[in-house]
């Protein structure tokens, strides 16, 4: 399972960026901030886009514009947030009443062409063969035993909006059991069609004794491996560059930072997603060396 990112800001141009965020984050009135991909060493896991919103921290940096070249594409899935309730009196049935209405589900979105997958940025199917794994609370006999790995998601990224800390997997409060995960679509039409599919899905799933499956929140967009498009990114990029540099004299030269960067992405439709990395370039005369054309000049 990979590893889960925290939100974060744009660096500064022309900065050795390290970034490791993946989500948008709300700054200011509604103003969405872009989001980064993973370290390098992890760029094949599947994203989402559109994340938990934050509210404004009180002197967070406003992010800068993204650049106008990038790489403009649908998105790969859509993924609706779901919790599986149930609200039994005791502890134990109300374990195993979630957990025969999650192997049905995960049973269901197999054979119609849905996936189960948990995770608040990068995500991972949930199965048959993992889904102790990935929700250890839920499969622990005692709850006193499932201190795992699973608390990191309530992880504090270094803000003080409790609210939108992500909450655990499982959780009950003694009276009310919550699985919390999603489920996913292939977008292969409208966000519309999406929609009805995944709801028409939570409501094929039958209820097991007094639990139920609740959709929670709005549907966000997923990329898989963001990273697989960094080279045709560069060369629009080297295109842009180029083709500005051509308008200059043949002592002009090109100076282009950022390329280093992680790959960031805004959702900009109900289904599209636009791909870059945070790039500047200008023109500058060269004193010596070759040109824009690859020629020598003094």
């Amino acid at each position: 399972m990979c590893p889960i990112a925290t939100p974060s800001c744009h660096a500064e141009p022309g900065r050795n960026v390290r970034g490791i965020a993946i989500v948008a984050i709300l700054l200011g009135l509604l103003t969405l901030a872009p989001a980064r991909a993973q370290d390098a060493s992890d760029g094949a896991g599947e994203i989402i886009v559109t994340g938990t919103l934050r509210k404004a921290v009180a002197g967070a940096p406003v992010p800068a514009p993204p650049p106008v070249i990038g790489l403009k594409r649908t998105a790969d899935s859509a993924v609706r947030s779901i919790e599986i309730v149930s609200d039994s009196r005791e502890a134990a049935l109300r374990k195993r009443e979630i957990v025969a209405m999650l192997l049905d589900a995960i049973e269901r979105a197999r054979r119609d062409g849905f996936s189960l997958v948990t995770g608040e940025f990068t995500i991972v199917e949930v199965t048959r063969a993992n889904w102790q794994e990935q929700f250890p609370r839920l499969a622990a006999k005692d709850d006193a035993a499932a201190a795992t790995d699973e608390d990191d998601e309530d992880d504090d990224d270094g803000d003080d909006d409790e609210a939108a800390k992500p909450q655990p997997a499982f959780a009950d409060d003694g009276s009310t059991a919550r699985l919390r995960l999603k489920v996913k679509a292939r977008l292969d039409g409208t966000i519309g069609n999406a929609e009805q599919k995944l709801a028409g899905f939570i409501k094929s799933v039958p209820v097991t004794g007094r639990s139920q499956i609740e959709p929670r929140g709005r549907l966000a967009l997923t990329i898989v491996n963001p990273e697989q498009y960094r080279d045709e990114i560069y060369r629009r990029v080297a295109a842009a560059a180029k083709h500005a540099a051509s308008f200059y004299g043949p002592g002009e030269g090109l100076d282009i930072t950022g390329l280093d960067a992680a790959i960031a992405w805004n959702q900009v439709g109900n289904t599209e997603v636009f791909l870059y990395v945070p790039y500047r370039f200008s023109v500058s005369s060269q004193t010596g060396g070759a040109g824009p054309d690859g020629a020598q000049h003094p």
